[in-house]
């Protein structure tokens, strides 16, 4: 064996290609329903299908796609049920996981959380979609991560992987630059709550942001939409 090369980890692209469809699903990138096919997604990553089919394989059992009879995989599809039911489980857990956070806060965390609100806010001058998706999601990630409790964030991503998709009506939703705009100011009240240490306010503050934002999604959207089908105008 010529030991001037060593074994490349195939384990490490494995978990890049799942961190990538993870982050592709928080972030709105597939739309609920969207069939996904594994060549289409392996050309787009610029890999091979192996590591990409078990990225696929995790998500499914983590619920976040589901797999079909006919072998093609699907993201899981919205409806007004489990709306509703991912919005109040979303307020209870994420509203804790932000009193936890405050309880904790210290003086990084609240200037790491002020920068990455500045640049969200900067998205949102600037109508990038992408920058206020990805910034929306660094915030109240930076925000779970600080709660210190390894099981709660591994539900909060559980809940974000079947939620996420719903932000890719989001990008074509008229008016969302609006939701956005109240989202920079909520989450000046959760910066706030935290550099008080009022572990109420942040719990409440969070809540509040994401109850805004699901206020905002069912005026816009009607839910007897079919799987496949465009979102109201």
């Amino acid at each position: 064996m010529d030991d001037r090369v060593r074994p490349i980890d195939i384990s490490t692209m494995q978990e890049r290609v799942y961190q990538e469809l993870r982050n592709a699903l928080y972030q709105g990138r597939f739309m609920p329903g969207e069939v996904l096919t594994l060549r289409s997604l392996a050309v787009a990553l610029g890999t091979s299908p192996m590591p990409v089919r078990e990225a696929i394989q995790r998500l499914v059992s983590e619920k976040a796609l589901v797999q079909m009879p006919n072998r093609t995989t699907r993201v899981a599809e919205l409806t007004a049920g489990n709306f509703e039911q991912w919005t109040r489980i979303r307020v209870e857990v994420e509203g804790y996981a932000a009193q936890r956070a405050a309880l904790r806060a210290t003086a990084g965390l609240c200037a790491e959380l002020r920068t990455i609100n500045e640049r969200f806010h900067a998205a949102v001058e600037a109508e990038d979609a992408t920058g206020m998706l990805e910034g929306n999601q660094h915030f109240h990630f930076a925000v779970y991560r600080a709660a210190e409790a390894d099981e709660l964030l591994n539900i909060i991503e559980s809940l974000w992987l079947r939620f996420g998709p719903i932000l890719a009506f989001v990008r074509r939703l008229p008016g969302s630059k609006i939701m956005f705009d109240r989202g920079v100011l909520v989450h000046e009240r959760v910066i706030a709550a935290m550099e008080r240490r009022d572990a109420a306010s942040a719990r409440f503050a969070l809540a509040l942001d994401i109850r805004a934002a699901a206020a905002w999604f069912r005026r816009h959207y009607r839910f007897e939409t079919t799987l496949g089908g465009k979102p109201s105008s």
